[in-house]
Formats: structure tokens, sequence, C-alpha cells
């Protein structure tokens, strides 16, 4: 296996974790993994389930997220499946791990959320988005300005140009970086917020398109709100959008040119993921926003 491949980590070495740092769930049965391209999580019993990263570099996200979560989760009203506790190094895995409960439904990523949705899942996220006291870790996403993930921006602008897309869809690469750059100017002169910082199909929960609630909390920590708007808007199509920000609540001017600037970020990171679902939701998005064209 090349040493920059996710590592995998085996059922028994899962069932030992398991076993040993948390023996109230000891013998509970396992259920199906669920892998993404540097996480995975399997179901624990009916109500449990377990996260643990596959690649570098998510360690102390890992080990710090229960504790950051907790307090901040207990005004909630949404369903949440953020980490309840830590697991740790053992028996050949080598990071921290989260213990979270399972909330049982699909992903967005599967079943699309529909229209009814839009407005509870922008509620969920201004509950989220909370003052974050002083001190708070900041969320590696989220807590990045646009101006330093601008050499980023032109990496994946460059990729998605280069590859092209389905149907012969065309991105107008200097239209893109206009929208970019207009965000990374506008004021940011707001108070970070905590932030979830993975507001991405694969991590909100559908029930036959009904919001179901949130999971993938590990990059949770101070960040601009702007930064999980961009991200979380690009699960819906144009015609969500209104019922979103109705759920959500105003915001300024400023706030909306970063939130548009970070969801044609995202949409560039989802064309760059080997995902077709998550290819094709991202050069919607950019159509929509006129972007791109159907040639």
């Amino acid at each position: 296996m090349s040493p920059d491949a996710p590592l995998y980590v085996s059922d028994e070495t899962v069932r030992v974790l398991v076993d040993e740092q948390f023996p109230e769930l000891a013998g509970r049965e396992l259920g199906r993994r669920y892998t993404l391209e540097d996480q995975f999580a399997m179901r624990i019993g009916d109500d449990y389930g377990a996260i643990f990263p596959r690649v570098p570099g998510r360690d102390e996200h890992f080990a710090r997220a229960a504790d950051l979560v907790a307090e901040p989760a207990k005004s909630w009203t949404f369903p949440a499946s953020h980490p309840i506790a830590t697991g740790v190094p053992g028996h050949g895995f080598p990071w921290h791990w989260n213990l979270v409960r399972w909330i049982s439904a699909s992903t967005a990523g599967f079943v699309p959320l529909h229209v009814e949705s839009a407005r509870p899942f922008g509620a969920a996220l201004r509950e989220i988005h909370t003052p974050s006291p002083p001190g708070t870790p900041l969320n590696p996403r989220t807590g990045i300005s646009l101006r330093d993930l601008r050499e980023k921006f032109m990496d994946l602008l460059a990729y998605a140009k280069a590859t092209g897309a389905p149907e012969n869809r065309v991105l107008d690469p200097a239209a893109a970086l206009a929208v970019y750059d207009k965000g990374a100017t506008a004021s940011a002169d707001v108070p970070f917020t905590w932030t979830h910082g993975r507001l991405e199909p694969r991590a909100v929960l559908s029930d036959r398109g009904a919001f179901a609630g949130i999971l993938a909390w590990h990059n949770f920590g101070a960040g601009d709100p702007a930064a999980d708007l961009g991200y979380g808007v690009n699960l819906l199509s144009s015609d969500m959008r209104d019922e979103f920000w109705a759920g959500y609540g105003d915001i300024d001017e400023a706030t909306a040119a970063r939130a548009e600037a970070f969801q044609v970020h995202a949409a560039l990171r989802h064309i760059q993921i080997d995902n077709p679902f998550l290819m094709r939701m991202a050069w919607e998005r950019l159509i929509e926003l006129g972007l791109a064209d159907e040639a």
C-alpha cells in the first residue's frame, strides 16, 4: 500500500477498540461502514457509531471535537450526530477517533433535500452560529480567510478548467475568480462564531428528502459563518434558496459576498473529489451562479 493511501482499519480493530475503551458497548453488533476519502463511520448497535480518520493531519481535530461541541450542542433543537466521547489510539490505529449518537437516515449525497427542507436546514445553521468564546480553537475550514485560501482556489480553478465537465459544460474562470475576489475583498470585520466546517451532502442527513440532521463534526471550531453558509447552500438548488435564507435570517452584503465566494470554492473542491454526485451538483451550482454554461 502507498504511504499516501488512506488508512484501512479492519472490523476486528474497530471491535477491540470499542470494546476496550467503551466497555458498555462491548458486544453490540457492528453495522456496515460508510467510507469517505478521509474518514469512515461504523454503526455500533442501533444507537451509536464510531468515526475514524483515515489520513494524517486530522488527529488534533478528532481529539478535541467532543469537548468543543458539548456545551454549544445543549441549545440545539435540530438532530446532530456529534461526538459525545473521544477514543484514543491503540492496536495499530494511530489517531484519536470519536464516538457519536447514531441517527438512522440517508444523507443528502444519496437522497437530495426537498424544498421543504431548506428552511429547517437554514435554521439549524443559525443555531450553530453563536459567538465562540475568546481562545476557541480555529475551525480548519472556516477559520482561514478567503485571502489566505486564494492560492488553493487558483489550483482548484485550474483543475476544473483542465479536466472539463460532464455534458460539455464549460467553466468561465474569469467570472469565477471575480466572484471569489469580490468576497475576498469584502469586509470580514465580524466576530467569529462556532462553525461546522464540513457542510457537504455527505454530512447532512436526509429522510426521504426531509432534513434529518447534521453529522461529521470533527472540524468544529471558531470561524467565519459565511464559510458554512457558502458550503451549505451548495446543497440546494436555486429555487430552494429563499426558504434557506428565511430559516437562517438576514445577513449583511459583505457576509453575502463572502458566502458566495466560499460557495464557489466549495463547488470547485467537489469537482476535485472523485464522486459523481458531488461533481454533478458542483457543476449545477456553477451554472446557476452564471459561472459555467451548458454547451
